[in-house]
């Protein structure tokens, strides 16, 4: 199965892994220079889970997808993240803040 969003919410399957959801940044043109970074949270200002980190994006889009290790961080059961903007390694401002995670059983 493949990720489902709605808004900043999003949704996989346990176990899913390598299928990619396609994000894009609108409001400004994304430069060579500019990095985004994902926290995925326990819940809002919880223990980090992991971290994902985007460089030279293309068409102001980023494909989010995860290793199989990486899934099998994410049991059953629902979680928060967020969306950070930095240029030239600077901290410029978080575009997502407490997004939604949730992870369904497949059975």
């Amino acid at each position: 199965m493949a990720w489902r969003s709605s808004g900043k919410n999003l949704q996989f399957v346990e176990g899913d892994w390598g299928v990619a959801e396609v994000v894009t940044i609108s409001g400004f043109t994304v430069s060579p220079s500019d990095a985004f970074k994902f926290t995925f949270k326990t819940k809002k200002n919880g223990e980090t889970i992991l971290e994902k980190e985007y460089t030279g994006l293309t068409k102001n889009q980023m494909e989010l997808s995860l290793t199989q290790e990486e899934s099998a961080l994410f049991p059953v059961g629902s979680y928060v993240y967020s969306l950070d903007w930095y240029q030239n390694e600077q901290f410029m401002c978080n575009l997502i803040e407490c997004g939604g995670l949730k992870v369904v059983d497949k059975a």
